[in-house]
């Protein structure tokens, strides 16, 4: 007996050893790493991609370069977040140029990094991996990396943050990567929400060293419905002016208060220039929902009347709402006049300004129409309130119509559709924009 428990007792003993020199000897091996795979994504480096797939990037640069990118997926994981995005470099040759102009990018953050990893034989920048930034994320930050060129040279990067600017669009950080050797340099802008936008290098030609780069095209980039929906915005805090009927006028400037991944909020804040010699101010506010593709339209203060609301007597409306095509259209329960009842909107056109094609070439992106109309409304004709709104690409509302109380006095025949219609016209009361000032500020 006493001899197995013996044996029984130096088995176990030589678990435990080789157990303790297995656990030591994992520890050796990963001992350079294991503080970063011990630490969680960092919430700051987040910040600075979009917040999911779908997002698109265009960008354009140096003799025609240009390249497109749509963000496929956004994985989280304990050791870091991984986005992927693909594309195409823009071939401006229309295909007969030779190689493959797609492009990959995996983009990861870890708790103190932001890494690039690029497969793309002719994008513009010359690392297939990259750390574009890293904590923490204040100016005068440095870090050194070695990457290997796509020229086959291998650099030794000194890297920094030179500087960070703050913008309405986000915290914008300006990197520059400059080898110890040489005159070779990259630099990027990379700015909260939108990732990279402007990249620098210099490129040896066969008359010395040039400059080149990219930068985003705004514009067109972000999400698919924000796109659509922010495209009819005016210029931010550009002077606004309007003119309408009976010497009205008001003036203001447009700003953003905030905007996420799924809602932005714009506001208007206007002072009354008519010649009612009335003085006031006004805010309105527009909610734009992207995921429900919507502006809604929210007065919020008019120190004339006291009353949330300007012109207009359908509160909270939604003035746009996707798809924005002729004949869509919505509805909605509002109060009016103290009672809840039912507002449809329909897109009655699409369609470019002016009656012949020397106009329409001349009149830019087509014209929205979109009318709004409320039934079973005594003291208005035909017991019907109307408002039509008109609104273009890069310019916002740019005409704004209401009918007034009371039947046009000039009808005298129902069935002359002519007469009524030049009735309606004449008993509207509206204002449209000053677009000749728009971008002369």
């Amino acid at each position: 007996m006493g001899k197995r428990i013996g044996i029984l007792v130096f088995i176990v003993t030589c678990v435990i050893i080789a157990s303790s020199l297995a656990a030591l000897s994992g520890c050796d091996r990963n001992s350079g790493n294991s503080k970063q795979a011990a630490e969680a994504p960092s919430e700051e480096l987040k910040r600075l991609l979009p917040e999911g797939d779908g997002f698109r990037w265009v960008y354009s640069g140096f003799a025609e370069y240009g390249h497109t990118m749509e963000l496929r997926s956004v994985i989280s994981k304990d050791s870091g977040i991984y986005y992927l995005a693909e594309g195409n470099v823009y071939d401006p040759s229309g295909g007969e140029a030779p190689g493959d102009f797609s492009l990959r990018i995996e983009y990861e953050i870890t708790g103190q990094a932001l890494i690039m990893r690029k497969n793309s034989e002719k994008m513009m920048d010359g690392f297939s991996e990259l750390e574009l930034i890293r904590l923490p994320l204040k100016e005068g930050t440095r870090w050194e990396q070695k990457a290997e060129h796509k020229s086959g040279k291998a650099y030794s990067l000194t890297c920094s943050i030179e500087k960070i600017e703050n913008r309405p669009e986000g915290k914008v950080y300006s990197v520059l990567y400059k080898d110890k050797d040489s005159g070779f340099y990259e630099k990027r802008l990379i700015q909260e929400n939108w990732g990279v936008v402007s990249f620098e290098t210099v490129w040896e030609s066969g008359e010395g060293p040039v400059t080149i780069g990219y930068d985003l095209y705004r514009e067109a980039s972000g999400y698919s419905a924000a796109l659509a929906l922010k495209a009819f915005l005016p210029p931010l805090d550009k002077l606004l002016r309007y003119f309408g009927l009976a010497e009205y006028g008001h003036e203001g400037r447009l700003i953003k208060i905030s905007e996420d991944r799924d809602k932005a909020v714009y506001q208007f804040n206007g002072t009354f220039q008519d010649g009612s010699g009335i003085p006031g101010d006004f805010k309105v506010q527009y909610h734009f929902d992207y995921r429900e593709g919507t502006v809604r339209e929210k007065v919020i203060e008019n120190t004339r009347s006291g009353k949330n609301e300007v012109n207009s007597k359908l509160h909270d409306l939604i003035i746009l709402r996707l798809p924005l095509e002729a004949g869509s259209s919505w509805q909605q329960e509002i109060v009016f006049d103290g009672k809840k009842t039912t507002m449809t909107a329909v897109i009655v056109s699409i369609a470019y300004e002016g009656q012949t094609f020397y106009r329409q070439m001349r009149s830019g992106p087509p014209v929205v129409t979109v009318r709004y109309m409320v039934e079973d409304v005594p003291g208005y004709f035909e017991n019907r309130y109307v408002e039509e709104r008109r609104f273009k690409k890069g310019f916002g509302m740019i005409s704004f119509s209401s009918l007034m109380e009371g039947d046009p006095p000039e009808i005298k025949d129902l069935n002359d559709v002519y007469q009524v219609e030049q009735a309606i016209i004449n008993h509207m009361f509206g204002y449209g924009l000053d677009r000749e000032t728009v971008y002369q500020e």
